[in-house]
């Protein structure tokens, strides 16, 4: 059975690659860097040896320098398995220090074991081959510093592209939250407004500005505790409130209707807070108002009207004016609501007919 030392820093990687080889009748002995590896090496001699680059106390490069210098352990075949050292120059580093192969994660399983096997069939009872003109002190150091360098860079250039996308996403957040037509409110448990949009100014027609009520309790912006129980028993239940009817008090007093959508979240600082939205919905209760005004003074002219009136909704009488009922002889709105027109008896308006025509023509007569 062949053995194989993996060196991997990261557990989890170091685990993945330790099942996998096991699972192929490997025996693995696994160490988290190079100075470990080195001593495990010497404990208990492998047949071949995988390992990162990047690591901590002696990384890969350094690992595979001493490697060839010790004469017991430099015939052992050396692979590097990296996902962070990719450049060409790494790799002809790596081979220079005398590496048989330069493997870049991820690799797929049966393509990393096919290597792997080639490498042991290619190597079975001979000495694999150290480099080809071994690299002093002085250069080693050189080209490892070199490649420290490079692999810097190429840090700094992911830190710089991160950070300008947070930059950017900042930005928009920035444009986002600035033109925001309602009002954002964060607040601690205890009702701390933790932050609030600058739209607050706008919405309380200027008597308050977001650094006035920031540190002050959210409590004493509601017109009545009512409205603030209405939504935490919505998030209670609900787990959010949407669109919940509130009224937001000015500080001189007066009342703005607003409309307030909640949630609780946990921040940066591991603490639960309330995230909440405010939208001015002055306009749509005058509407509201508006619309029962209209329809209230056309219910009134409708029953008033001298000719009768009516609404058949899924087939039945929704609705009839005071005047409708009378045409028909009945004595009241409730008799012929909910009746199909069809089904009320002929009879009944026969008479009713008959009546009318009578009172009419004694009243001729007279």
């Amino acid at each position: 059975m062949d053995h194989v030392l993996i060196v991997e820093d990261h557990e989890e990687n170091r685990n993945l690659l330790k099942m996998l080889l096991e699972a192929n009748g490997y025996r693995v002995t696994a160490a988290g860097d190079g100075l470990e590896a080195l001593a495990a090496a010497r404990r208990d001699r492998p047949d071949a040896v995988v390992s990162d680059v990047l690591m901590p106390k002696m990384d890969g490069f350094a690992l595979c320098r001493a490697w060839m210098q010790d004469s017991a352990l430099r015939s052992i075949p050396f692979i590097f398995y990296s996902a962070t050292y990719v450049r060409p120059d790494d790799e002809q580093f790596a081979m220079a220090l005398g590496a048989v192969r330069y493997l870049i994660k991820p690799v797929e399983a049966q393509v990393f074991l096919r290597e792997l096997r080639a490498m042991l069939r290619q190597w079975a009872g001979r000495a694999a081959p150290g480099p080809a003109a071994p690299l002093d002190d002085a250069a080693s150091h050189v080209l490892h510093e070199s490649a420290l360098a490079r692999k810097l860079e190429d840090k700094m250039a992911q830190l710089e592209a991160a950070n300008r996308k947070q930059r950017e996403s900042e930005e928009k957040y920035r444009r986002f939250y600035d033109n925001l037509q309602d009002v954002y409110v964060e607040a601690g448990l205890d009702g701390t407004i933790l932050e609030m949009s600058p739209q607050v100014a706008t919405l309380s027609k200027g008597q308050y500005k977001r650094e006035d009520l920031i540190g002050t309790s959210v409590n004493a912006l509601y017109a009545d505790s009512q409205y603030r129980d209405a939504i935490l028993e919505a998030i209670k239940q609900r787990g959010r409130a949407i669109d919940v009817d509130s009224m937001f008090r000015n500080r001189d007093g007066s009342l703005v209707p607003c409309s307030v959508s909640a949630t609780v979240v946990r921040g940066a600082d591991g603490e639960l807070r309330t995230v909440a939205t405010l939208r001015d919905i002055t306009g749509r209760k005058q509407a509201e108002r508006e619309l029962i005004e209209a329809e209230t003074r056309f219910r009134s002219l409708v029953e008033q009207w001298f000719t009768g009136i009516f609404v058949i909704q899924d087939q039945g009488l929704a609705y009839c004016n005071p005047r409708f009922v009378q045409i028909l002889g009945y004595a009241a709105q409730a008799e012929l609501t909910g009746k199909d027109l069809l089904s009320i008896a002929a009879e009944n308006d026969v008479a009713a007919t008959a009546d009318a025509l009578r009172r009419f023509f004694l009243e001729q007569a007279a």
